[in-house]
């Protein structure tokens, strides 16, 4: 599992391993404690974590956003859980 999180430094988007307890931000190089840092997402794997990540900036730059509202995260979430759903059916 991974968490889809957003770097306190640049936010940009990122993901880590669930158990992972530090993470370097690959787009501004500040290192950061995950457990302090909100998570959007709970993934299954990477390439999910990847392509979920392109979507939320191409829909933050589309909207000219500079994040989620918690109401957009948790339809995010809901979104998600569907998704999954559906795959593992």
């Amino acid at each position: 599992m991974y968490l889809i999180l957003r770097c306190p430094g640049c936010r940009a988007f990122s993901y880590v391993d669930r158990f992972q307890k530090w993470k370097l931000c690959p787009a501004c190089g500040h290192a950061f404690e995950v457990a302090k840092v909100p998570a959007y997402l709970e993934v299954g794997d990477y390439h999910d974590a990847e392509h979920i990540i392109r979507q939320m900036e191409k829909h933050l730059h589309t909207h000219k956003k500079k994040d989620f509202t918690p109401e957009e995260a948790a339809e995010l979430r809901h979104h998600y859980a569907e998704w999954f759903r559906k795959k593992c059916n």
